[in-house]
């Protein structure tokens, strides 16, 4: 039983690794790094933040994310404002540019895999099919 979890193992850790290198290579002419698309991510996700907010979403250390939330700037894809409660804080939200980046970022990747899953047979599809929510169960654990 030990050496199939094993194999098992290697052979899952080698496709999510490539996968995962696939999917990031897939990207739009222009498109941002994928440190600055994933804060915009974050920021469509969770809607405005601050700066340790952000940090900490996307683990990344403070400075590292302060660098890229002013590139971001310096594109208009988002946008500061100061805090209701606390005029001192800095929030960042995303602009309209910064969401229509997000939403073609999504949609290039989408239709990338979408392409790939329609090549399978419908026995490959439902493999798939059933393994996803394992594996979201791993990750999410």
């Amino acid at each position: 039983m030990s050496e199939n979890v094993d194999e098992v193992g290697a052979e899952l850790r080698r496709a999510a690794t490539r996968l995962y290198s696939r999917f990031r290579a897939e990207r739009l002419e222009g498109e941002v790094t994928d440190a600055a698309l994933l804060v915009l991510l974050v920021l469509d996700k969770q809607g405005q933040l601050n700066l340790t907010e952000l940090a900490s979403s996307v683990k990344v250390t403070l400075g590292s994310v302060s660098q890229t939330v002013r590139r971001l700037e310096q594109l208009e894809y988002v946008t500061k404002s100061r805090g209701l409660e606390d005029r001192r804080t800095v929030l960042f939200s995303l602009t309209e540019q910064g969401m229509a980046a997000v939403t073609a970022s999504r949609q290039h990747r989408r239709d990338w895999l979408n392409g790939h899953l329609a090549e399978l047979s419908p026995d490959e599809l439902s493999t798939i099919a059933a393994a996803a929510p394992i594996l979201l169960a791993i990750a999410d654990s």
